[in-house]
């Protein structure tokens, strides 16, 4: 019993620590908090990966809104839409729309938004088991128009975020979910 509150206790620290670290880090691909809130953060192929970053944006104190079908005429009154890349077959089901639908909101979203001055920030924090043939289809239509990428890096091992962002986009490769959460509070003023 001794030896398992002790693993528990240890266990415990390891968590506080990991958790203070992600929220301390600071936006490398970025010279510093560039981007202004409130923020609209929906999904990009309706995965639960949106939901997961909703969590991070609330930890970290950011005044947002979250909105997974948020189409053109919802980007009005916030300064920076995140766009939260992870396809979900189920997830487009239970939101009733099929692929196609899904990449015309979010290219009609992102058309308003560059039209009003809105900055975008990509990010994708389902690593190597959301990609596929679904979530690339996302990628490719999101990835090319954002001001700023935060991928975890293990959604990242055929360097297709890389590639997309080359010299213009800055991106950053936390380890995990927890310290994507650090970069994307360290991304906004």
């Amino acid at each position: 019993m001794k030896v398992r509150l002790q693993t528990l206790a240890v266990l415990g620290l390891v968590f506080a620590v990991v958790f203070a670290l992600a929220g301390s880090a600071s936006a490398a691909g970025l010279s510093g908090a560039q981007y202004e809130q409130p923020l609209l953060i929906t999904s990009v192929g309706q995965s639960a990966d949106g939901q997961m970053v909703r969590v991070l944006a609330q930890r970290g104190g950011l005044n947002f809104t979250y909105d997974s079908l948020a189409g053109a005429d919802a980007v009005s009154g916030y300064k920076t839409a995140v766009l939260v890349v992870g396809g979900s077959s189920k997830g487009l089901g239970a939101a009733g729309i099929n692929p196609d639908q899904e990449e015309q909101r979010v290219q009609a979203l992102i058309g308003a938004a560059k039209s009003a001055g809105i900055a975008i920030v990509v990010m994708h924090v389902g690593g190597e088991a959301r990609r596929g043939d679904l979530t690339d289809r996302f990628i490719r239509a999101a990835a090319p128009k954002a001001d700023y990428m935060i991928v975890v890096a293990d959604g990242n091992q055929d360097n297709v975020f890389g590639q997309i962002a080359g010299d213009s986009i800055p991106v950053d490769y936390p380890g995990t979910v927890g310290e994507a959460g650090g970069f994307l509070k360290a991304a906004f003023k």
